[in-house]
């Protein structure tokens, strides 16, 4: 039933391939950001959770 209602969207062919491209584009787009960004940037993030609420890292 429903590979009949899929069938008959005109143009539905193109909603998989586009949807792919948009994954693709921010998981490059995430590895990218990962190896410019800061690296004393990345670790102060990291420690983020650990910190108290009181206590102000600047």
């Amino acid at each position: 039933m429903y590979k009949n209602v899929l069938a008959s969207i005109p143009g539905i062919e193109f909603w998989p391939i586009i949807s792919l491209l948009i994954f693709f584009s921010v998981f490059v787009g995430l590895i990218v950001w990962f190896f410019r960004a800061d690296r004393t940037r990345l670790q102060e993030l990291a420690e983020l959770p650990l910190h108290d609420a009181t206590h102000i890292n600047k």
